[in-house]
């Protein structure tokens, strides 16, 4: 009887443990080929691009006032040139403080959207896994944690075919320059 009690414990976990369903999924293929981390992409560099373009437009002016302060300063009164020298000082600071601060900026937009953006395929993996019986999905980096997987436990392409499927191009919003 002991040894029949035995046979029937080692019986059911071998075959619970067999049933046991993992898949893997690789981040960086996520990211790389779900289409709203690319259209966040698209959207930083649209944006980027605009305040670079608006910094430039203010760094002409400042560069020409440079030149002719370079140009002119030989024959200027020695109060005239300090004078000219700290208002140009003074702008070149604000021009840089202006500089770090949309840099600020567009990182703290970028994470502020990535952070949403990894929350949303966090809770599509934990769905994916429920409707589809997995009891781990583990993650990977290209070539990262999972050391070896057979590719029938890889799931990235189905995570990303259900990502990109909930996903809806918002339209593009303008930049204000």
């Amino acid at each position: 009887m002991k040894k029949l009690l035995v046979l029937i414990v080692i019986t059911v976990l071998v075959m619970s443990c067999s049933k046991t369903k993992i898949g893997y999924v690789d981040v960086q293929e996520v990211m790389k080929n779900y289409e709203a981390a690319q259209a966040i992409e698209v959207s930083l560099k649209i944006e980027q691009e605009a305040m670079s373009k608006s910094l430039d437009s203010l760094m002409g002016p400042f560069q020409a006032k440079v030149q002719e302060f370079y140009k002119n300063q030989a024959t200027m009164p020695a109060s005239k040139r300090q004078a000219a020298e700290q208002a140009l000082q003074q702008e070149n600071q604000q021009l840089q403080q202006q500089q770090q601060q949309l840099q600020q900026y567009l990182q703290q937009k970028g994470a502020s959207e990535i952070q949403a953006l990894t929350q949303k395929v966090d809770s599509t993996v934990a769905d994916y896994a429920a409707e589809n019986s997995y009891q781990m999905i583990l993650a990977t980096q290209g070539t990262g944690q999972v050391m070896y997987g057979d590719e029938s436990l890889n799931i990235t392409e189905m995570v990303v075919d259900v990502l990109n499927a909930s996903f809806e191009a918002a339209p593009a919003t303008p930049v204000v320059e």
